[in-house]
């Protein structure tokens, strides 16, 4: 599974809910009021498949019935998409 890799530019580090320590980690990320981004590696098997997969990645978001915007890019795209809410890092 990707696992998430603090980066340059991070101002938030949310933690697990109570009770699921054990099972959800920490969340370092960059917000700017309008935007939460957070940074994610692949190992290398886990990036092969993608490669393999057509490079086709899939993302779950764990928020029950509601869909929040997704934008899953590069540290440069993601900086220009989340510089229309605002600054970046």
């Amino acid at each position: 599974m990707a696992h998430v890799v603090p980066f340059d530019g991070c101002n938030r580090n949310f933690g697990p809910p109570p009770g699921l320590e054990e099972m959800v980690g920490h969340l370092p990320c960059f917000m700017n009021g309008a935007v939460v981004v957070s940074a994610w590696k692949f190992t290398p098997e886990e990036l092969q498949a993608i490669i393999d997969a057509d490079g086709v990645a899939f993302i779950s978001v764990m928020s029950g019935a509601s869909v929040f915007a997704t934008f899953v890019g590069s540290e440069e795209t993601t900086k220009q998409v989340a510089s229309d809410t605002g600054r970046v890092w």
